[in-house]
């Protein structure tokens, strides 16, 4: 779930365009410079376009090719429409493999295998937020049987409580991923799914290491006094946000020349981890992989906010060419 300034009245979250960071020119000069053997690749499981995904800029400058998945037949239909040449959905439910009853909701980015945990919507005064507009039994499809995916660097994953079986159905895939970008639970929205704890503990049975937040989202809790309040000072309830795991962030070492790659562009490009993207650069230089000032020359391409030198070259838009 996310809350923004685009959350309407009625808690929906309309669509948000992607736009080029104004870290995108530092990103443009890896993918320029780092001479990949083929691009980056995604699998997003609970691909919804009810919010933007963080790789959506890398996306659109040809960095990244996306695998994705998303079984409400509305939201897959948008994707479906919207898509470029790089991206491929499916209408499957990403699971362990079992059968399971897919539960819809009002507010489609809300939707579960699990049952709403209801006294989290009276806590908030959102009750709303988690009523069930329509049941549908459907078959789950683990990661690890899916014959189009031979592997992916990122998977991004938002599927409301189900992530622990959707990671468990791959773990084979898991084996060779980098990243994961996954939504944390810290306040219960449905009956039995795993919170931030037991995600966290998953991952690191996969090897992944938590590196940071993207963003955490907070609400007021229901008063008295709540139409006298402005709710960007009184979000005081803690409740979820997306998290960044990465494979081998303390033993750079051991991952190959290729995912120090492919690291680095997605540390530049999909969560803006800077100095992660300078450790991969490093590490490969060490080993003579690239040139040794291509740390030096990723900074002269970040923008002056960041720097305590001077202005990088070529100042202003980004063009892609």
């Amino acid at each position: 779930m996310e809350v923004n300034a685009n959350t309407g009245g009625d808690g929906s979250t309309a669509p948000q365009e992607a736009m080029v960071p104004d870290t995108g020119r530092a990103t443009w000069f890896l993918l320029r410079t780092l001479k990949l053997q083929r691009p980056t690749r995604v699998v997003d499981v609970g691909a919804s376009p009810v919010n933007t995904p963080p790789y959506k800029a890398l996306l659109q400058m040809g960095g990244c090719d996306v695998i994705g998945f998303e079984p409400q037949a509305a939201e897959f239909e948008k994707l479906q429409q919207a898509r470029s040449g790089r991206e491929t959905y499916f209408p499957f439910a990403v699971g362990d493999g079992s059968t399971r009853e897919l539960k819809i909701f009002q507010r489609s980015d809300m939707t579960s295998v699990h049952e709403p945990y209801l006294p989290a919507g009276a806590l908030l005064g959102r009750r709303r937020m988690l009523r069930v507009a329509e049941r549908v039994a459907m078959q789950t499809v683990a990661l690890d049987s899916v014959g189009d995916i031979d592997s992916f660097d990122l998977l991004k994953i938002d599927i409301q409580g189900g992530e622990v079986d959707a990671f468990r159905g791959a773990a084979g895939k898991l084996a060779q991923a980098l990243v994961v970008i996954v939504e944390l639970r810290h306040l219960q929205l449905y009956v039995g799914e795993p919170m931030a704890a037991g995600i966290d503990t998953e991952l690191r049975k996969h090897g992944f290491e938590l590196h940071r937040f993207l963003h955490n989202t907070s609400l007021p809790i229901r008063n008295s006094q709540r139409d006298r309040l402005l709710p960007e000072f009184t979000r005081d309830q803690l409740v979820d946000g997306d998290a960044v795991y990465v494979r081998g962030l303390t033993a750079m070492e051991k991952l190959g020349d290729d995912d120090l790659r492919h690291l680095a562009i997605l540390g530049s490009g999909v969560f803006f981890s800077h100095t992660l993207v300078l450790a991969c650069l490093d590490e490969l230089a060490r080993r003579g992989g690239i040139e040794g000032d291509l740390a030096a020359r990723y900074v002269d391409h970040l923008p002056p906010r960041m720097r305590t030198d001077g202005d990088p070259p070529g100042r202003g838009p980004l063009v892609l060419t």
